[in-house]
């Protein structure tokens, strides 16, 4: 050591790397333990771990900032560069590279609110996607015979629903799938109700519900795990989460939107009293009808004198008997008249038909003559001496046998 450097230690520690780094940490940790930064986000980054790392800045300097999975899980917010935020956080030195950061513990956005903020930027995602598109939006039936319905089963929403169907259509069948719709968890059994109804082969309409409250009471409707499974569902949905002011995610993405839980059981129930309403319309116009026909029936029947109604039809079935005697009369003589000629020309073909019969034939002294297996025989070459043939006659027949046979006999 100099006497230069053993002057400067009597004056101050000389201190290692270490010593000096620690010294420093120690002081700036608690000196900065709880701090509020505004500045604009860059070069934000989510790792895999679910911490985010990014830095925030302004025109004259940046620093670094974290913000730990513990921390960032409940953030409803995307970090986005450019964003304008007010972080709170302590600082922390890191000793191996002799540098400090902000360790992030709050993040709210400088005018606007974390929530809305969320609510903007998944929209905006969901809207890039196409899920949001009105030509993805599909009718709801007109008279749905089952609908399910996700909600709680402890709220009022509930009981509002089922109070509509049975004043509007009690034979409306109703599937209840249940799920908390506030607090941790509760977007996720949302999510699970939808795809445990989807899965019902009978289920036409599905109705999302939850009453009224504050944005943070239905955030579980503004979330993407809703959101997605809400657009995935195959069957017509309709939501109606919140009072008519409140608009989430769930409304937008939906197939059909409703401003309250009651009012989408009435909606999912209009075409059914609509139906109603037009039957009993016409049944009641049809019973008018019918009424004033038969009025006027009743007064043109007491207007008319029935004699000579009566008389005109006595003559009309006179004359219709005289005529049905005249018919008959000519039907039995055409009978006759055929039946005489069909007769006679049964005669004739049967007369023609003996003369040209094999019994005219035999009558004149001619016979059949034949072998002994049934054939005729008309030649004599057809036989040979010794063999025994079989004559017809008229009357009877002849056993021969053959002596002599000559090939001709004139």
């Amino acid at each position: 050591m100099n006497q230069q450097q053993l002057q400067f230690g009597q004056l101050n520690p000389v201190l290692s790397v270490s010593e000096f780094t620690a010294l420093i940490r120690e002081i700036l940790e608690e000196t900065f333990d709880s701090v509020a930064v505004v500045g604009e986000i860059s070069n934000a980054k989510l790792y895999p771990s679910g911490h985010w790392y990014f830095s925030l800045k302004d025109q004259d300097a940046t620093i670094s900032c974290v913000c730990f999975k513990n921390a960032a899980q409940y953030l409803k917010f995307e970090l986005e560069d450019g964003l304008k935020v007010v972080a709170k956080a302590k600082l922390s030195v890191y000793p191996p590279r002799g540098n400090y950061q902000l360790v992030v513990t709050g993040l709210e956005p400088v005018g606007i609110g974390q929530w809305q903020l969320a609510f903007e930027q998944l929209r905006e995602k969901l809207t890039k996607e196409g899920l949001l598109d009105p030509e993805r939006k599909r009718p709801i039936p007109t008279t749905p015979r089952c609908v399910g319905v996700v909600t709680s089963i402890a709220g009022a929403a509930l009981r509002d629903i089922l109070s509509v169907f049975k004043r509007r259509n009690p034979g409306l069948r109703v599937i209840i799938s249940p799920a908390k719709v506030q607090g941790d968890g509760s977007a996720e059994e949302v999510a699970q109700a939808i795809e445990s109804l989807e899965e019902i082969p009978d289920i036409d309409a599905i109705i999302i519900a939850r009453g009224g409250g504050s944005i943070e009471d239905l955030w579980s409707f503004n979330t993407e795990v809703v959101a997605r499974a809400v657009a995935a569902c195959t069957v017509p949905t309709i939501s109606g989460v919140g009072h008519e002011t409140d608009v989430t995610i769930c409304d937008l993405v939906a197939d059909l939107r409703a401003p309250t839980p009651t009012a989408a059981a009435e909606l999912v129930s209009r075409g059914h009293m609509e139906m109603s309403s037009a039957w009993t319309n016409l049944h009641r116009r049809l019973i008018d009808r019918i009424t004033e026909k038969l009025f006027a029936a009743r007064r043109g029947f007491e207007k008319a004198d029935p004699w000579p109604a009566l008389l005109r039809y006595a003559d009309r079935l006179q004359h219709l008997h005289l005529k049905l005697q005249n018919l008959r009369h000519k039907l039995l003589n055409a009978s006759e008249t055929l039946l005489s000629q069909n007769k006679h020309r049964w005669s004739k073909s049967h007369e023609k038909l003996m003369v040209l019969g094999p019994l005219n034939v035999l009558q004149r002294g001619f016979a059949v003559i034949r072998n002994d297996k049934g054939e005729i025989i008309t030649k004599a070459s057809k036989v040979k001496e010794g063999d025994t043939l079989e004559a017809l006659l008229v009357k009877g027949k002849l056993k021969l046998k053959v002596i002599e046979c000559e090939p001709d006999w004139y």
